[in-house]
């Protein structure tokens, strides 16, 4: 396996992928929740209108698939696209948990599973689950290292909370995990902020 197995589009997908950690930070270091929620609110219903109408319009369709569709994955080009489900994700995670919990479980979405796919696609050689074991090794650590550096005081349960994620990410659901990363850990790590 090579780094030529990561294709141009698959590379265009990551990094607009890791650019939505822009969310997470600026809630963190500059705006409060109400403006952060609203922002969230418009992209997510700004991409949900878009496939909306691209679902339902040849038109609107072609010139989507124009723009965007080097970026599309196959299952996407009759569904909605991943970034729909990244901003309705950040959405439900902002509005469901307070900005510490919300934070670092948006950052494993947007850190987390690019490193995976990172290392997955070009140096996956054995199989775990859905995905490659170097993969999900990949999503594991870096989930780990980003509840670290939010919990530092919690790192049995921050292991804990990151081999669950990753079994998660890379078990076969019929759920994008671009909603699904965000709203688990959200929900473990409040869950661990109990005990």
């Amino acid at each position: 396996m090579s780094l030529a197995k990561l294709q141009s589009h698959e590379l265009i997908r990551k990094a607009i992928h890791l650019s939505s950690s822009i969310i997470p930070l600026s809630y963190w270091f500059l705006f409060e929740r109400h403006f952060t929620l609203q922002v969230v609110i418009f992209l997510a219903l700004g991409f949900l209108t878009a496939d909306f109408l691209r679902l339902r319009s040849d038109g609107i369709e072609k010139l989507f698939m124009r723009i965007f569709g080097s970026a599309l994955r196959q299952h996407e080009k009759k569904n909605l696209t991943g970034a729909t489900y990244v901003f309705t994700g950040s959405v439900v995670a902002i509005f469901l948990f307070p900005k510490e919990i919300a934070v670092p479980a948006l950052l494993i979405l947007s850190i987390s599973d690019t490193l995976a796919a990172l290392i997955g696609i070009p140096f996956g050689k054995h199989k775990f689950l859905k995905k490659s074991a170097e993969g999900s090794t990949a999503f594991f650590i870096s989930t780990a290292v980003i509840l670290a550096i939010y919990f530092p005081e919690s790192i049995i349960i921050n292991i804990i909370i990151a081999a669950i994620v990753t079994l998660a990410e890379a078990y076969p659901m019929n759920l994008d995990d671009n909603f699904l990363i965000p709203i688990l850990s959200g929900t473990l790590l409040s869950l661990a902020s109990l005990l």
